[in-house]
């Protein structure tokens, strides 16, 4: 007989195409009418099949399930449909192919004879993936879709459920907090919700009990499980599942009988309690669904896995016992089926991880079947599935987290496993969009976007990135253009009047609102492209930098999941990952690159020629720290120079010049290139640091300069030499450089690593040698993060014997102990903390590991002496109220702000021996706070600071004419607030030629107006006439009413 939930189903598709439905048990004499029966029943469908003759083959075809057939003819003008199904439940699943033929219109209907029958008998889902469970509204739409679909199974085991699983034997409770109910936790009252929206679909809603051992272990467990079973079966469940993967394997034969025995012993109490013969059809409990301990074929050996399915082949038959196939990921195939079914002596069905996403949260598979194969990454790329699938009782799809973004996946899951052999890939992913989104517009939308949400984008993302990178903006214009409304048609989803899109709004949200971020950034970053206007470009290149940098951390792009089962279970996040593999990474690319190459100048080279004789630029070389011209020879006019610039001011190591070129030229140092000191021995000053070094001809004819490295070479400040390195094991453990090995500690590189292969211990001792003895000032050890290898705390000594050890302190403070608490980044899972002292004449320094982590190795990348000292040697060109540099100001990077600057200042030192025409400071106004702007000043003696107003514009230029002579500009700010400056340029004239030291340019000037070139000292008494400083004594005199200091 035809079923109350039958009967509802098909009022439902009735109403659903706008027709009105009155049941009978006659067929009115006019009018359309609906015959629905069970075949062989005698009843009104049953003879009307008979009367028209149609053919009833496919009822009775071996190893076919839920068979049925459905006629549409022709009834004086009106439709006649006839249904007959081998079960009241084959007559519903033809209700849903009666629903789409007339879900578009019930005019013009063709006639059709519909003979079908699914290929496997089990048909649906088990939510029983690590993560958080469906909730119940996305449950019971899952159960709403899978019905349309003819699947008729959500068995249901969610990992996290603790009254499945660790206390199987307890009640739901009645209540829930609101953060159980958002980790998934069940009431009674929602059980109850979900098992009638299952009876009302026919997607049996199988509760799976996990017992764990005491499945096999206790002689009592079937009584208690059904004791469980009974509170489910008050609730409205009606089919029941034990699982008990992932727990000890039976391998002995009385523990496989036991496992069996307790399997049949549970069929048999569930038969007896309500099964028996004046049972309702809903009162009944379908058959057990069993997750047996051996569910993947591969965990045992073939003698282990025999025993064990040889005994379970002694349970009833009507039991569906499941397996994953050879691997945990394996795709459903004929030959592991096949191999079960020998053993078992009976089919099985396949617990399809597909496409579960677990083992990779940041991901989503919405593409089709097979391209979610090659995202998967524990799926075989090229897998496919077999035009017909043998020896197999059913497929149940273990899915991703996101129920609603699954659908896609399950739609194309109910098209084979109800016919295997007309399964088409693209042809079900393609059908699938009409049946998930309700308008036209909606589905070209999702299906437009989809191949952008997931890991791997398409390859036109590419080719527009390689065009946009040449520098052609219209393939990215176009990609932006066409995806940006797509993605903007399923933001509006979230707002939808309809319930299953707003679902699906919430499952992509992550996903999509990252995706729709980066389109928007890629789409202005195209206008910057474009523009032309310095300003405009910047403003908007700033605006987007905060964006990108949003992409790594707003909450509204995390992908959270449940990790562990039980009461074990913790919360992980991971950010989504849509494009990852083209789209992603470029926006990194749009980042360090939307301004084009070089937009704020090229930057200072290390260190490079300098001259004011045209067309000379003589060939610098920079070894092992020492500087020198490789055989210079050049002409030089009277009153030019040669000479070397560096990056930046610095103490010289050593100044190596010959004392021929001391005497015979004008050698002069500045740390600025306005105020010049001239040199008369190589001993360098102490405490002054040097930018420029020239040789002046301050002979009246040209000459020519000789420099080769014996005669004019500077050394840079260098960190000491390591020469050897003791450590705890010489074994190196995985990923560290095997040639390399415990010499990457010392190599100076801080991104080679070495880690012993064994974990952690108390005391461990990592000791370098110094090449010779050194005064050690301070120690930086380098150190990695990865998996939880880094250094906790530790102590650094230095030592001159190697017996008595100095003990150094933690940079900043006088704990002596250091490490991941006190460390700073360096680098992608990167760190390093700073240790100082002062050990004269050390020659080794360790490291004494003080808190172990006990099950961790210990990554070590560097170890560096005087670090400290030596950033020391250079003069930054910025610095803060408190001293400290800030070299990502002037980095010629652009994209690192400004975000920590002590004392309320920002000062920017202005060397340049080029005409200054202006300095450009580019920051970010929109995000500053405070009610008055940072003001602007300047000096030219370092002393005296005026004023130039407040910072206005996102790219403020400060005329040079604004500031005549100035030496250096500084901001300064009230408040807390950092602005966020992102560069400082001094922007000079290219056409300038001859650059000359400051005081030499003065007096040109006087010698060409015809005034004196006196030279007096401090105390106002002339000394010469002729501006001639040779053989006065070193030290202060004015020259042409300027101070100069002689050496």
């Amino acid at each position: 007989a035809i079923d109350a939930a039958t009967r509802r189903r098909a009022e439902q598709v009735l109403k659903e195409a706008g027709l009105d439905c009155t049941f009978a048990q006659e067929a009115p004499a006019t009018g359309s009418v609906v015959y629905i029966g069970v075949n062989g029943s005698g009843g009104a469908a049953d003879q009307r099949a008979t009367a028209l003759a149609l053919d009833r083959t496919n009822l009775t075809k071996a190893g076919k399930f839920d068979r049925h057939l459905l006629s549409l003819s022709d009834r004086d003008g009106s439709a006649e449909v006839v249904i007959v199904g081998e079960n009241s439940d084959a007559a519903f699943f033809a209700l849903a192919s009666l629903e789409q033929m007339i879900e578009h219109g019930t005019e013009h209907l063709p006639e059709v004879k519909l003979y079908d029958y699914a290929d496997q008998q089990s048909r649906g889902l088990v939510e029983g993936y690590y993560g958080y469970p469906y909730s119940v509204a996305v449950k019971k739409d899952l159960m709403r879709f899978m019905m349309r679909m003819k699947m008729n199974t959500y068995m249901y085991g969610a990992k996290s459920d603790v009254y499945h699983s660790q206390k199987w034997e307890a009640p739901y409770p009645a209540t829930l907090t609101p953060q159980q109910v958002k980790n998934g936790l069940l009431t009674q009252d929602m059980i109850r919700d979900i098992a009638k929206t299952s009876q009302d679909t026919k997607v049996n809603f199988i509760w799976a009990i996990h017992p764990g051992d005491s499945f096999v272990g206790d002689a009592n467990v079937v009584n208690r499980i059904m004791n469980k079973y009974s509170r489910m079966y008050e609730l409205g469940v009606r089919q029941f599942a034990v699982f008990v993967d992932d727990v000890g394997v039976p391998k002995s034969e009385a523990d496989c009988k036991t496992n069996a025995d307790h399997l049949t012993a549970l069929q048999a109490a569930i038969d007896k309690k309500w099964n028996n013969a004046s049972a309702s059809p809903e009162a009944r409990v379908r058959p057990l669904h069993f997750v047996p301990q051996v569910y993947t074929l591969s965990w045992v050996g073939e003698a282990d896995r025999k025993r064990f399915y040889n005994a379970l082949s002694k349970t009833p038959d009507k039991i569906t016992i499941y397996i994953t196939g050879w691997g945990v990921w394996t795709v459903p195939n004929s030959n592991d089926l096949d191999v079960v079914r020998k053993e078992l002596q009976r089919p099985a069905a396949w617990w399809w991880n597909y496409p579960c996403n677990d083992n990779a949260d940041g991901q989503i598979y919405p593409s089709d079947m097979y391209y979610n194969f090659f995202e998967m990454p524990a799926v075989d790329n090229n897998a496919k599935m077999p035009k017909q699938l043998e020896h197999g009782l059913g497929i149940v799809s273990n899915p991703m987290q996101e129920g609603e973004v699954a659908k896609t996946a399950l739609f194309s899951v109910a098209d084979y496993a109800w016919n295997n052999a007309a399964f088409d890939n693209m042809k079900s992913w393609n059908a699938s969009f009409s049946r998930i989104l309700s308008s036209p517009e909606q589905q070209q939308a999702y299906k437009t976007i989809i191949p952008y949400l997931r890991w791997n984008d398409a390859e036109d993302m590419q080719q527009a990135i390689v065009r946009f990178k040449s520098g052609k903006t219209d393939k990215m214009k176009q990609l932006v253009e066409r995806l940006l409304p797509a993605a903007e048609t399923m933001l509006r989803l979230k707002d939808s009047s309809v319930e299953n899109e707003r679902l699906l709004y919430n499952d992509l949200a992550p996903w999509l609102l990252k995706l729709h971020a980066m389109l928007r950034i890629a789409g202005q970053m195209v206008e910057v492209a474009e523009s032309n206007e310095p300003e405009v470009r910047w403003e908007e290149y700033v605006k987007q930098l905060d964006r990108m940098a949003d992409l790594d951390v707003n909450t509204d792009y995390t992908a959270y999941a449940l990790e562990g089962l039980g009461s074990g279970i913790s919360v992980s996040q991971r950010q989504s990952q849509p494009s990852q593999k083209y789209f992603y990474p470029f926006m990194n690319y749009l980042r360090e690159n939307g301004l084009g190459r070089q937009p704020f100048g090229k930057g200072a080279e290390p260190v490079q020629a300098v001259s004011s004789v045209s067309g000379v630029s003589p060939r610098v070389v920079q070894q092992n720290g020492e500087t020198y011209f490789n055989g210079v020879h050049v002409s030089v006019p009277s009153g030019d120079f040669v000479g070397l610039t560096f990056a930046e001011p610095f103490t010289p190591a050593e100044m190596r010049i010959d004392a021929t070129l001391l005497s015979e030229w004008a050698v002069q140092w500045s740390e600025d290139g306005k105020n010049w000191n001239r040199m008369r021995s190589t001993t360098w000053p102490e405490g002054k640091k040097m930018k420029y070094v020239v040789l002046i001809n301050n002979q009246p004819e040209t000459r020519t300069l000789t420099l080769t490295r014996s005669n004019f070479s500077v050394l840079l400040p260098q960190l000491p030499t390591l020469s050897a390195v003791d450590v705890p094991t010489d074994e190196v453990g995985e990923a560290t450089n095997n040639q390399l090995g415990k010499r990457a500690l010392i190599d100076g590189d801080p991104s080679t690593f070495f880690a012993g292969k064994r974990n952690q211990m108390k005391d461990d001792r990592y000791v370098v040698h110094l090449q010779k003895p050194t005064d050690v000032k301070d120690v930086r050890i380098y150190f990695g993060t990865k998996n939880g290898d880094q250094l906790q705390a530790g102590t650094v000594e230095a030592s001159v014997d190697g017996t008595v050890w100095k003990q150094l302190h933690v940079a900043g403070s006088v704990a002596r102990a250091g490490g991941m608490a006190q460390s700073k980044p360096y680098a992608d899972q990167v760190r390093y903390v700073d240790f100082e002292g002062d050990v004269p004449g050390a020659n080794q320094v360790r490291l004494t590991v003080s808190s172990p982590i006990g099950n961790k190795w210990l990554r070590l990348y560097d170890v560096q002496v005087n670090a400290l000292y030596q950033a020391a040697q250079y003069a930054p060109a910025v610095v803060d109220g408190r001293g400290k540099a800030h070299p990502e100001v002037t980095d010629g990077k652009g994209y690192n702000a400004l975000t920590q600057a002590g004392g309320g200042e920002l000062r920017y030192e202005i060397r340049t021996l080029a005409e200054l025409k202006a300095v450009d400071i580019y920051w970010n106004p929109a995000v500053w706070k405070a009610a008055e702007k940072p003001e602007l000043e300047w000096t030219a003696d370092g002393k005296t600071w005026q004023s130039l107003g407040q910072l206005s514009a996102a790219l403020t230029r400060v005329a040079a004419a604004q500031m005549p002579e100035a030496t250096a500009l500084r901001l300064r700010w009230a408040g807390q607030q950092v602005p966020a400056v992102y560069q400082m340029v001094s922007v000079t004239d290219p056409t300038v030629r001859r650059v000359e030291p400051t005081a030499l340019k003065s007096a040109q000037a006087d010698r060409e107006t015809g005034k004196a070139l006196e030279i007096y000292d401090l105390n106002g008494k002339l000394l010469r006439s002729d501006g001639n400083t040779t053989g006065l004594r070193p030290g202060i005199y004015v020259v042409a009413g300027r101070k100069i200091t002689l050496y």
